[in-house]
């Protein structure tokens, strides 16, 4: 017989949080589910630490591989999956004992396609709890609408129980950061029903070097891109949703205009700044209109669209002042 659940863990270079992850997941008081480790080519004991777990419970299983990133891990776990629903935990992080229990409890009783639940945050300095409202169940563009607005989840896979049908054709995109926002409305696209329980249950490390916080040092333009192809969706299947979409694109891409700006080697960006003043530009007219940016960011919003280098300037201009 197939597991109910799959548990897809992608490690690499995470050896001192690798046995709390483990552990978390094997006390689950949900106990039909096998738990897929895939080892992305770790250099240090996380392989070894993986095939020891595999040894002592027939739940576990570990694929190693070449060194591919999360997504590419991810994927080959979906690929080899068995279970009626699919998790998602990364390797640094820890879940409470009931965590899947609570999951698949919500979504098999409201008969969806999505359930979810809300995490703990702990940042270097302060621990954030997200959630504490009660069970809702939504349509597939009230999901939609709530995925964007952030109000009981996000884009983030951790925090959910996907029905593994949906996932027929989907993959996470693999080369760049971001890739649940890539992947997650996608998958709600295919759902029917989602349902969502405000109870903290994951538990997630802010670290310096995880891969989001590398791409900010990096100055990564993935997210501009990701939220353009997002707009062209959300313009043929939910229309009404399009401005949700182009809030955040037109966020995303100043905020890395900023960065570029300000940054010492701006030439060694000059590509992608002129890559997301292009895109921030095609969707001036109806960017100018939303009555949710104040209009000192409209006036950012113009000064970008005359030309991008008036924006640099700008930007440095202001930043020596915040120096004064």
């Amino acid at each position: 017989m197939n597991p109910k659940i799959s548990i897809i863990v992608p490690v690499y270079k995470v050896e001192k949080y690798l046995h709390k992850c483990i552990d978390s997941i094997l006390a689950q008081t949900f106990t039909d589910f096998e738990l897929i480790l895939i080892d992305d080519g770790s250099p240090d004991n996380c392989g070894r630490i993986c095939d020891e777990y595999a040894r002592k419970d027939s739940r576990v299983s570990v694929i190693h591989k070449e060194n591919g990133g999360q997504a590419s891990a991810r994927n080959m776990g979906i690929d080899l999956a068995k279970g009626e629903f699919i998790g998602f935990v990364d390797s640094d992080d820890w879940i409470e004992p009931d965590m899947y229990e609570l999951l698949y409890k919500i979504c098999t009783e409201n008969d969806c396609d999505i359930s979810n639940i809300s995490s703990i945050i702990y940042f270097k300095n302060r621990i954030q709890k997200n959630g504490f409202h009660s069970l809702i169940v939504q349509s597939r563009p009230e999901a939609m609408k709530a995925m964007l607005m952030g109000e009981l989840y996000d884009e983030v896979v951790w925090t959910k129980l996907i029905k593994r049908t949906l996932l027929e054709d989907i993959r996470f995109p693999v080369g760049i950061v971001y890739e649940d926002t890539a992947f997650t409305y996608k998958v709600i696209h295919k759902s029917k029903k989602v349902c969502s329980i405000g109870a903290p249950k994951y538990h997630y490390i802010k670290r310096e070097e995880s891969t989001m916080d590398r791409a900010k040092k990096n100055i990564k333009i993935d997210a501009v891109l990701i939220y353009d192809e997002m707009f062209k969706f959300m313009k043929k299947y939910y229309p009404d949703l399009t401005s949700l979409v182009s809030l955040k694109l037109a966020n995303s891409a100043l905020v890395i205009m900023y960065d570029i700006s300000s940054h010492v080697e701006f030439n060694k960006y000059r590509k992608q700044f002129k890559t997301v003043t292009n895109i921030l530009n095609s969707y001036y007219s109806s960017l100018i209109r939303l009555k949710e940016f104040p209009r000192n960011v409209k006036i950012l919003l113009t000064v970008a669209k005359c030309h991008p280098i008036f924006y640099k300037l700008l930007i440095n201009k202001l930043s020596r002042r915040l120096q004064v």
